[in-house]
């Protein structure tokens, strides 16, 4: 592990290197500055609430039903500090939101606090704008090692410290049509589909099942899986098969497609989705995206996170469930993973921090569990009803939880979101392209992956 990301090691179990001031080695170096106001009384450095209306500016992304939620944070921060107006502005995804964010960074100005993503945050703390939050946070309570998901502190970490505070941790998890998948068929078969405190299945099992539905109607509408081609479930199952996406998750220098794990992953994911029983083909996803072949009752099995599940239920005669992924000899996830920043050149340091502790501590992590489509970083919540949701599909809401246990961090690099745009262009094609013979270029295609993105991560 790099020094970049020391932070979080093994002392992130201990309650984040003692609340991380003993991790760089530097307890006064880099001071956090003094909050100008805050709300916090644990605040040693706070002035004390001030009389006059404060304002602070909050920027979000994603969907209607993720909006909603930020909103009801930020009503809910304000309805327990009535002299703070707390503006909310948004954008429609993540990549959007990080662009604005950068522009705004460069130039000194944006809002005191704003949502970035894993993959965004090496250039957001590249411009030099963030405001590390792990002593502010720190100073208000926030238990870093007891209440947070270690995997999503360590992605939101850089340079020896805490740079944005860990709000979301959504995993990737296999939605099952429980009408199409034959549960009890299967496992007299000697199939095992994850249900209850079941939690593990084998990419065998999966292959099994997939087949199963499928052969439902052989080569008729109904198909059996959708195996997305995306890096995260490409990094997920390499790491499942025992290797890894790259070198150093933490300083990449190369792309590591060409060792004999992630050959033999990427071979067995290429191999199921290029079968035209089993699998959506190029065609078929040309009437309509795999999530709708899903809720029309079309498709088996669909690997998403919990963005997909207001649809999921919104989907008339759709009965469903959850699992996690299947093992390629270990059970292993990836998560979207995603949390509040400071902008350092905010005049509301206090009220930022005062915002962010509460938008992730059990107020509002209830709020964001309560949303349908945020997975909150926060420990107890997710394991709490509002989020679990007894009686409500899927019934297996565990898996969630399962899943994230089974997280590791995505590869931290300024250069990994134009490497894994690289790495889903060829996997597409190895996927959907028929005209592809798989045995023959399948090593060739990764090996040069590998040697293309190691000039890429050289550039930075």
């Amino acid at each position: 592990m790099s020094p970049a990301r020391a932070l979080l090691s093994a002392a992130v179990a201990a309650s984040l290197c003692a609340t991380l001031a003993g991790c760089n080695g530097r307890s006064d170096a880099d001071p956090t500055p003094s909050p100008s106001t805050s709300l916090s009384s644990a605040d040693p450095s706070s002035a004390g609430p001030s009389s006059a209306p404060q304002d602070i500016d909050v920027a979000v992304y994603g969907d209607a039903a993720r909006l909603s939620a930020y909103r009801q944070i930020a009503d809910a921060f304000t309805a327990q500090h009535p002299d703070v107006r707390v503006t909310v502005h948004t954008a429609p995804d993540a990549d959007t939101a990080a662009a604005q964010a950068i522009d705004a960074l460069q130039l000194g100005a944006g809002p005191d606090v704003f949502l970035a993503d894993q993959q965004n945050l090496p250039a957001l703390v590249a411009t030099g704008g963030l405001q590390p939050v792990d002593h502010l946070l720190e100073n208000r309570g926030l238990q870093f090692g007891d209440d947070h998901q270690r995997v999503a502190l360590t992605s939101m970490s850089a340079d020896s410290r805490l740079q944005c505070m860990p709000a979301e941790m959504s995993p990737l998890v296999v939605y099952l049509n429980t009408r199409l998948v034959p549960r009890h068929q299967l496992a007299d078969s000697g199939v095992v589909v994850p249900h209850g405190v079941d939690m593990t299945w084998s990419w065998q099992d999966f292959t099994t099942t997939a087949r199963t539905v499928a052969g439902v109607d052989q080569l008729g509408p109904i198909k059996g899986v959708y195996l997305p081609p995306s890096i995260e479930d490409v990094t997920a199952f390499v790491r499942a098969a025992g290797g890894d996406v790259v070198d150093s998750d933490f300083e990449p220098t190369t792309l590591a497609l060409g060792s004999d794990q992630a050959l033999t992953a990427v071979d067995q994911l290429a191999t199921l989705a290029r079968d035209p029983a089993v699998s959506l083909t190029r065609d078929d996803l040309k009437s309509q995206d795999a999530r709708d072949w899903f809720t029309s009752g079309d498709l088996g099995m669909y690997i998403g996170t919990r963005d997909d599940l207001p649809a999921l239920r919104a989907a008339k005669g759709l009965h469903f469930d959850v699992a996690p992924l299947p093992g390629m000899g270990r059970a292993g996830s990836v998560s979207d993973v995603n949390g509040y920043c400071i902008n350092a050149a905010t005049d509301h340091l206090g009220l930022a921090a005062d915002f962010i502790a509460f938008a992730v501590g059990e107020d509002g992590a209830r709020i964001a569990a309560r949303s349908n489509v945020i997975v909150p970083s926060r420990l107890d919540t997710i394991h709490e009803d509002a989020f679990l949701q007894p009686g409500e599909e899927p019934r297996n809401s565990q898996a969630f939880v399962t899943s994230i246990r089974r997280s590791e961090p995505m590869p931290y690099d300024t250069a990994w979101p134009r490497v894994s745009s690289m790495v889903e262009a060829t996997v597409r094609r190895l996927f959907l392209n028929p005209n592809v013979d798989l045995d023959s270029v399948l090593e060739t295609k990764l090996d040069r992956l590998d040697s293309r993105s190691q000039s890429m991560f050289d550039a930075g």
